[in-house]
C-alpha cells in the first residue's frame, strides 16, 4: 500500500490533539468529550491493512506499524529489525495508546504546561510544513539562473594551480648533492628510481619512487615531513629536477613532472557549488516573497506598544540595528523597519543599509539585490536611488566590488 503525508510524522499525532484545544473538533470521543485526540498513529491516508493491535477503542493497523518504525530515527531503528523487533515497536505503540488514554480520562490537555506544548507543537509543525512543503518543496535554482549566476561571478570559480612533484629526501646537505650529481651524470645504469631506492630517507614516497602527488601552493602533503612548508617552497620550482634544497631540517631533490595552471573552472565544474551558494538566497527569496503577499491577503495590524509611533521609534531600531554584530539579525531589523514603519523617514535607509549588508557579507549577491530592487520600486524619490541604482548596474563587476585602484572607484 503506497501511504502519502510522511513529511510530519513525530508532531502529526500532536496536531490533531491540538485541533481540539482550539475548539476546531467537538465530537465525543471515548474519556475526552469535545477533545480530538485521535487518531493516534497513521497518517490520515486510506488504510485497507489489517488490524494487527487494538487498545481500548484505538485500533493498530499493519500500516501503522511499519510507519511507526520508519519515523525512528535511524540510529534506533536497528532493535525493531526482524519479527521481534516488530514485536517490540508494537508493544511501545500500545504502551503509548495506553498512556495517551490515561491522559485524556485525567483530561490532562488542560493542565497550563500541557496546554501550552500542545499549541507549541501545532504552531511549529504548520509553520514548519508551510515553510518546507508549501513553498520550498523541491525549490531550487533552475539551470538557466544557475548559468546566469555563473556569468556574473566566474572569477570566483576557479580550478587551483597544481603541481606533480617527486622527491629524494636526504638528512645532509652532502648526501642530497652526491645523489644529484649522479641525476645529472644520467648513467643509464643510474636512473630515478634507483637512486631514491639509495639515497631517500622517506619510506613513504621512497615505495612510489618518491612521488609526492599532486599539490597547490601551500597544501600540506601528507606523505611529507613539513608538507605545508614542502608544496609552498616546490610550487613555483620549474618543469624538471632541481639542485637540492633545505626544507624543514631536511634536505631535498626535487623534480616537478606535471603542472596545471590556474584557470577558471566551466560551468559544469562548478555547477554543485554554484546550486549550494544560491540556494539559501533563493529559498529565502521565496518565503519573503510569500510573507509580504501574506500581509497584504490578510492585513497585519500591530498594537499597543507595537502600534508605530508607540515604542521604539524607527530611528532607535536603526541604531540598535547598526550595532548589532550578528549579520542577519542586523538585516532582520532594518528590514522591520520597512515592514513595520514603511512611511518613516528611516524606511528607505534600513533596506539600503540592509542591501549593503547582506552584498558584503553574504555569499549570495541576490539577497541584497532584491532588497535594492525594492527600495527602488517602493521609494523612486528616495536621494539613495541613484546609488541603489548604480549597485544594481555594477553588483557583479569584480572591480566595482574590490578595487585594486583610484582608477576602479572612480568609474
Amino acid at each position: 500500500m503506497v501511504r502519502v503525508l510522511r513529511m510530519i510524522p513525530a508532531a502529526l499525532a500532536a496536531m490533531f490533539l491540538l485541533a481540539a484545544t482550539a475548539g476546531c473538533q467537538q465530537q465525543q470521543q471515548t474519556s475526552g468529550a469535545g477533545f480530538g485526540w485521535k487518531p493516534l498513529f497513521g497518517d490520515l491516508a486510506k488504510d485497507a491493512t489489517p488490524v494487527i493491535a487494538q487498545v481500548g477503542d484505538v485500533e493498530i493497523t499493519q500500516a501503522d506499524l511499519e510507519q511507526f518504525i520508519d519515523e525512528q530515527p535511524d540510529r534506533a531503528k536497528g532493535q525493531f529489525a526482524g519479527p521481534e523487533g516488530e514485536r517490540v515497536a508494537l508493544r511501545r505503540m500500545v504502551e503509548q495508546a495506553l498512556m495517551v488514554t490515561g491522559a485524556v480520562e485525567r483530561k490532562l490537555y488542560n493542565d497550563q504546561v500541557v496546554a501550552r506544548s500542545l499549541v507549541m507543537q501545532r504552531r511549529l509543525t504548520l509553520d514548519r510544513a508551510m515553510r518546507q512543503y508549501g513553498l520550498l518543496r523541491d525549490a531550487a535554482p533552475t539551470e538557466e539562473q544557475m548559468r546566469e549566476f555563473y556569468d556574473k561571478n566566474i572569477g570566483r570559480y576557479k580550478q587551483q594551480g597544481m603541481v606533480r612533484v617527486r622527491h629524494i629526501e636526504c638528512a645532509s646537505k652532502a648526501d642530497a648533492d652526491r645523489a644529484f650529481r649522479r641525476l645529472q651524470a644520467k648513467s643509464p645504469v643510474d636512473d630515478w628510481v634507483k637512486i631514491c631506492e639509495e639515497f631517500s630517507l622517506n619510506e613513504k614516497t621512497k615505495k612510489l619512487s618518491g612521488d609526492a602527488g599532486w599539490m597547490s601552493d601551500g597544501t600540506v602533503v601528507p606523505l611529507v615531513e613539513s608538507g605545508a612548508e614542502f608544496s609552498k617552497a616546490v610550487f613555483n620550482l620549474p618543469i624538471g629536477v632541481s639542485p637540492p634544497m633545505q626544507i624543514g631540517g631536511k634536505w631535498h631533490i626535487v623534480d616537478v613532472t606535471h603542472r596545471e595552471f590556474e584557470r577558471n573552472s566551466s560551468f559544469t565544474e562548478s555547477k554543485d557549488m554554484i546550486r549550494n551558494e544560491m540556494l539559501p538566497g533563493f529559498q529565502d527569496g521565496i518565503i519573503k516573497d510569500y510573507l509580504k503577499e501574506a500581509r497584504a491577503k490578510y492585513g497585519v495590524k500591530l498594537m499597543g506598544r507595537f502600534t508605530p509611533g508607540q515604542g521604539m521609534t524607527p530611528q532607535q531600531l536603526f541604531e540598535r540595528a547598526m550595532l548589532n554584530q550578528d549579520i542577519m539579525r542586523r538585516i532582520d531589523i532594518l528590514m522591520m523597519i520597512a515592514d513595520d514603519f514603511p512611511d518613516s523617514d528611516r524606511a528607505d535607509d534600513a533596506m539600503f543599509m540592509a542591501a549593503n549588508t547582506a552584498i558584503e557579507n553574504l555569499v549570495d549577491l541576490s539577497v541584497g539585490a532584491a532588497i535594492l530592487e525594492d527600495l527602488v520600486e517602493l521609494y523612486p524619490q528616495s536621494d539613495l536611488i541613484d546609488d541603489a541604482t548604480f549597485i544594481l548596474e555594477n553588483l557583479y563587476n569584480p572591480k566595482f566590488r574590490q578595487p585594486t585602484s583610484i582608477e576602479d572607484i572612480r568609474r
